[in-house]
């Protein structure tokens, strides 16, 4: 049976082409011009993080939730920015499952269109998630929810052009990776500054080095070439090495995108079929006293969205355990589903494995051609399982701002400076 084939795009080009584009460049932008637009878009996205929510309480940002899974994606509860690059990282998820999978031909004409209707189902998202988000404050009226509504559409509208811009070359790196490691930076940073947390700095510090050892760590990937004449005596072999960091990116930054997803989705239903033994299942959710919204207080959503402490493993054991499963097997499967879907992808995958190989005669330890993509997916669950295994001792350890956070930027960074410095969309697959 012939392999199927995916559909083609061309009927959708109208809908692609409906909002307006940012032009590439003719020529190639000079490096000094790129580190200007990636300080202006810094300048501005900053900016948007620190403007309060016009006619909104701000008080409702004192407690947040979703802190840690807010950092990772460099959303700031309660501001303009309250959203991050949230939107783009579905975006990209989506992008890579139909491609992936083969929902879609990967032809250059279809990539083109994809492109344009990642950009719309974006402005789509940047307006409906907000609404979710202004309606599960409860003690905002109905003109204050629209106004914040609009605000954070405005916003994440904002970033979305920016991460065109960027992409188009005329930055260093696409949004994601850009405004993440930035907002995790500046997190710790003006934490350190504050009364209280002198005595963490030590401990985050070391946790710090920690991540960075771990950079540029390399699993050999022997594989064994078949002979070209059944007279070849001598079998060779192709020494490639899985570089681990490009698949530390996935459990790092999609994990806590989807735990947000269903936060949020767990809660809205609770607002509407709290009495259905189901959603019940899913999460049960309480007015927080510290704040204008409601909180986790059991279901999956309590064992997702709460990262245990000491303090909490000794109050409940039971939810810390579980907290860990689900942590550890759930970083080491999203891990494993991201490198299927990146298998399409060329520049992800000369990242991961390397264009450069060398050729030695075979070795015991090699393994034949057709088993190759089943060793990258053992190692890409170990390398989950170790991001969920990290997010847990900097939970243990009260590290200053996240260690998802601190993960993702000490990745990025390096990626991004070994590979050269090169690459103007950023080495992480999207």
């Amino acid at each position: 049976m012939p392999p199927m084939r995916g559909i083609n795009l061309f009927r959708l080009r109208p809908l692609a082409e409906f909002l307006p584009e940012v032009q590439s460049p003719t020529e190639d932008v000079p490096f000094r011009r790129k580190v200007v637009y990636t300080a202006g878009s810094l300048v501005v996205f900053f900016a948007g993080s620190q403007l309060r929510l016009y006619g909104v309480d701000t008080t409702m940002a004192a407690d947040d939730p979703l802190f840690w899974a807010h950092t990772a994606y460099a959303g700031n509860f309660g501001t303009v920015m309250s959203l991050g690059v949230f939107p783009l990282v579905v975006l990209e998820m989506a992008t890579h499952i139909l491609l992936g999978l083969r929902a879609v031909n990967p032809t250059v004409e279809n990539r083109i269109i994809l492109n344009g209707l990642q950009k719309l189902l974006g402005m789509l998202i940047s307006v409906v998630m907000p609404v979710g988000i202004a309606l599960s404050v409860t003690h905002l009226g109905m003109g204050s929810a629209i106004l914040a509504s609009l605000q954070i559409s405005v916003g994440s509208i904002v970033v979305i052009y920016i991460d065109e811009v960027l992409r188009k070359g005329y930055g260093l790196l696409s949004a994601i990776p850009l405004f993440t490691t930035a907002n995790i930076c500046a997190t710790i940073f003006w934490k350190a500054l504050r009364a209280g947390v002198h005595g963490k700095l030590a401990e985050t510090f070391a946790f710090f080095l920690l991540i960075l050892n771990l950079q540029g760590y390399r699993v050999p990937l022997p594989v064994r070439r078949r002979p070209r004449s059944p007279d070849q005596e001598t079998r060779f072999q192709t020494n490639h090495y899985i570089n681990i960091s490009y698949l530390a990116y996935a459990p790092i930054l999609f994990q806590a995108t989807i735990v947000s997803s269903t936060y949020l989705f767990s809660q809205h239903l609770y607002m509407d079929f709290g009495e259905n033994k189901l959603v019940n299942l899913l999460g049960k959710w309480q007015r927080s006293k510290g704040f204008g919204g409601f909180i986790p207080v059991g279901g999956i959503a309590y064992y997702l969205t709460t990262p245990p402490t000491l303090a909490d493993v000794a109050r409940d054991p039971v939810h810390a355990c579980l907290y860990a499963a689900l942590l550890l097997f759930g970083c080491g499967l999203v891990s494993m589903a991201w490198f299927r879907v990146c298998i399409h992808s060329r520049p992800y995958m000369n990242w991961l494995i390397g264009d450069q190989v060398s050729v030695t005669p075979v070795q015991d330890d090699s393994i034949p051609l057709s088993q190759w993509a089943r060793r990258v997916f053992m190692v890409a669950f170990a390398v989950g399982f170790c991001v969920g295994a990290l997010t847990l001792l900097a939970g243990f350890m009260g590290v200053i701002g996240s260690g998802t956070g601190i993960m993702l930027a000490v990745t990025v960074m390096h990626s991004y400076f070994d590979s050269g410095a090169s690459s103007g969309i950023g080495p992480i697959g999207l």
